[in-house]
């Protein structure tokens, strides 16, 4: 499932009390109103999220499949998980008390995204979110999410990757991200909607 970027789950059922989730993100990711990102600034990111997988539970991000599974590749080909990280008690879903498995907060998924809250000069707190990488969020509601890392999500990630890597791209916001992701969303929706229905058929039977 890691090889084709399926999402799966990795879980240890015990009898779990919830404990309050520490602090893994220390960094701010807020920019000043006028900020852009210099030349150095993707590769800062880069190692910002190569230092934050090693914490055992960030781990499960090649678990989530899509944008992040494929983020990770690389740092976490030799380390998929086949279980809850030693951390898992600190990290588990909440609502669950029977199940653990690891997760990971709305910062740290920001992290291994690329993401940064920055001022519109508007006064207050009024911040516009971009980001090197769309989140999971936008990623499952695009027409690449097919359940499974295709060839046309991939050939998307390399000419991004390579975009980047030239200095010609830059930071799109959400709305942006939602059209460079509108490749045939439509008929991806049909299409899912068909297999899920084939596949609860085929279980009922």
């Amino acid at each position: 499932m890691f090889e084709r970027g399926i999402r799966f789950k990795v879980i240890s059922a015990v009898i779990h009390h919830p404990i309050p989730r520490p602090k893994t993100v220390f960094e701010s990711n807020y920019r000043a109103f006028g900020w852009k990102p210099d030349k150095y600034e993707y590769m800062d990111y880069e190692v910002r999220r190569s230092q934050f997988l090693r914490l055992p539970h960030v781990r499960v991000a090649v678990a989530q499949g899509g944008i992040l599974r494929r983020l990770c590749k690389q740092e976490l080909s030799a380390v998929i998980p086949s279980g809850p990280s030693t951390d898992v008690h600190f990290f588990a879903d909440a609502s669950s008390r029977k199940f653990l498995c690891d997760t990971l907060s709305e910062q740290e998924i920001e992290v291994l995204c690329g993401v940064y809250h920055v001022d519109t000069g508007g006064g207050g707190k009024q911040t516009t979110i971009l980001s090197w990488w769309p989140t999971p969020r936008l990623w499952e509601t695009s027409g690449f999410e097919l359940g499974y890392w295709t060839h046309s999500a991939e050939k998307l990630f390399q000419t991004r990757l390579t975009a980047i890597r030239e200095r010609r791209a830059e930071l799109f916001n959400a709305r942006k991200w939602k059209s460079e992701l509108s490749f045939y969303k439509n008929i991806t929706k049909i299409i899912v909607c068909f297999v899920e229905t084939e596949c609860a058929e085929l279980i009922v039977s």
